[in-house]
């Protein structure tokens, strides 16, 4: 299909899909945006003093979809399986007032940046940015040199670069050295894309990081100083042609002020600025997070600065309106190409486990569950938390009650000690093409511990002790009660009939689904829960 494998567990679920004109057109206009841009990059209309980071054609066409899914979020309501006659007399929400913006989210994920930079100096890890950039060949259109491009397009760039990724943080847990931190994917003018990456480690760890980094990265390695805003060259800056002189300490000056190399780490002087603060700019830097987060980070460098002339505010105007076309630029490019905007890594799985604590509207059962909860909320007060309540959670004793930073721990540590995390509780259902799918309901708290355990060797009568990680569930809890459909607005009125229909026919059958269920409508979660309990909603994208 398309030079593609058609997805399916089983030819049945297979046909399925070939029989699904929704199947098709998601599949061909992905394919059709993609080769379209690829045409455009063949032609050489991307790079620097052109179109960049996507065409403006592709850059239309993400507009126009942004414009309709904003149009079909305003316009959809969301209707409960049961309804009590009466209760929807107020209206019922859209979809628009439940759904996290991205301005939200990135928030939310400052918040937890912030909480491991917290960790990390507590722990007294040291801190830095490391940038990663591929070989000339996989640059369209590079600024500089020979053109020797291999065809290959951003996203298999993409994929590359996280298999390299993968493969270092592979090397450096066999070296029992642990890394977290925050890595952000942004694109080249000529749209090959690149790593940020915040990295949190300890100081002694230093030469085996930069070496694994240099042995999937192998074009040189510069080191930067810590340095003020806008220096762009530093004396104690110093470059590695290799990754024996890496592991020997011999580096050398730069040959210029702007030698290049294919990774780039400068080091973090927490005095000058924070960690957090310093990785955010990069994810903002494409990324439109609202003025309020741009200021706390100082994305455009205004603090301190006094100058209140009208040149001055122009300057500044001129520069925001520079950086909202940047980020709608970097936008289109991730979704034609299908790259995620950044990632925590070397710390729990936290994100989701913490918007479910936060729409769990009762105490669980579980101590341990329940200390979540209360520092997920902010507070042990059950119910509704509304939107834009301003109710904070602690974000720093929430990692730390998952087990802290990898970056602070051996992950070669051969001990009995038990770890937790939270893992969703889900349920088997069938999706539109027959399949199994697994769908989240909850949390469930399980715990990990590595014990010894004997088999048998190579040689007859002489067994051989092993480390085995056993998993065990210790409890769970139900975040997502209620079953939602999607309903537009003109045809609520029949749907919310329907509902109260059925909510009176199942309380004459005495249904036990129903009990209690006005007070758990009542107290069902927080804003924002009917968006994570519907099945994937498909907006209108023609």
């Amino acid at each position: 299909m398309l030079g593609n494998t058609i997805p399916g567990s089983s030819p049945a679920c297979q046909m399925a899909r070939v029989n699904d004109a929704r199947f098709w057109r998601r599949a061909i206009r992905t394919t059709l945006l993609r080769e379209r841009e690829h045409f455009y990059l063949r032609l050489a209309l991307l790079g620097r003093g052109r179109e960049t980071y996507v065409s403006d054609a592709q850059l239309s066409t993400r507009l126009a979809q942004l414009r309709r899914q904003k149009q079909w979020l305003e316009e959809t309501v969301l209707v409960p399986r049961y309804l009590v006659p009466g209760e929807a007399d107020d209206g019922l929400l859209t979809l628009a007032k439940v759904a996290a913006s991205p301005r939200t989210r990135f928030a939310k994920l400052y918040t937890f940046v912030k909480a491991m930079d917290g960790l990390s100096q507590e722990a007294g890890l040291a801190s830095a940015m490391v940038t990663l950039t591929l070989e000339p060949e996989w640059h369209p259109s590079p600024s500089h040199g020979k053109n020797t491009w291999n065809g290959a397009s951003p996203r298999e760039g993409h994929r590359l670069m996280a298999a390299r990724w993968q493969a270092i943080l592979i090397a450096l847990h066999k070296a029992g050295i642990g890394v977290s931190g925050l890595r952000v994917v942004e694109p080249h003018q000529d749209a090959c894309p690149h790593w940020h990456i915040w990295l949190l480690y300890r100081p002694e760890a230093e030469a085996d990081i930069l070496a694994a980094l240099m042995r999937q990265f192998p074009h040189k390695l510069k080191v930067r100083a810590p340095s003020q805003r806008g220096e762009t060259a530093h004396a104690g800056d110093v470059m590695f042609d290799s990754r024996s002189d890496v592991l020997t300490g011999a580096s050398r000056p730069l040959t210029h002020p702007k030698e290049g190399a294919q990774v780039e780490v400068s080091k973090i002087d927490r005095s000058i600025s924070s960690g957090a603060s310093y990785a955010m700019k990069y994810l903002l830097k494409t990324v439109d997070g609202g003025e309020p987060l741009n200021k706390q980070v100082d994305l455009f460098g205004d603090a301190g600065q006094g100058d209140t002339s009208d040149d001055a505010k122009k300057a500044r105007q001129a520069k925001r309106k520079a950086h909202q076309e940047s980020a709608r630029r970097v936008d289109a490019y991730r979704s034609l190409w299908g790259i995620n905007a950044g990632q925590l890594f070397g710390v729990a799985r936290c994100l989701s486990a913490w918007d479910e604590l936060r729409r769990l509207a009762t105490r669980p059962d579980d101590a341990t569950l329940c200390r979540l909860w209360t520092l997920a909320r902010g507070s042990d007060k059950e119910g509704h938390i509304p939107a834009g309540h301003g109710e904070r959670g602690d974000a720093k004793g929430f990692l730390e009650a998952l087990g802290g930073l990898a970056a602070a721990q051996d992950p070669k540590a051969k001990t009995g000690k038990a770890t937790l995390r939270l893992g969703r509780l889900t349920e088997t259902r069938l999706n539109g093409y027959g399949e199994e799918i697994q769908r989240a309901r909850g949390l469930a708290l399980i715990q990990s511990q590595r014990r010894a355990e004997k088999r048998p060797g190579k040689r007859a009568g002489r067994p051989r002790m092993v480390w085995k990680t056993v998993k065990s569930v210790l409890a769970q809890v139900v975040t997502r009660t209620q079953t939602w459909s999607l309903v537009p607005k003109a045809r609520q009125a029949v749907a919310i009939a329907a509902a109260e229909a059925a909510f009176m026919a199942d309380l004459h059958a005495g249904a036990p689904a129903l009990a209690g269920h006005g007070k758990r409508h009542e107290r069902g979660g927080c804003a924002a829960t009917p968006v994570s309990t519907l099945p994937d909603p498909l907006p209108p994208s023609g």
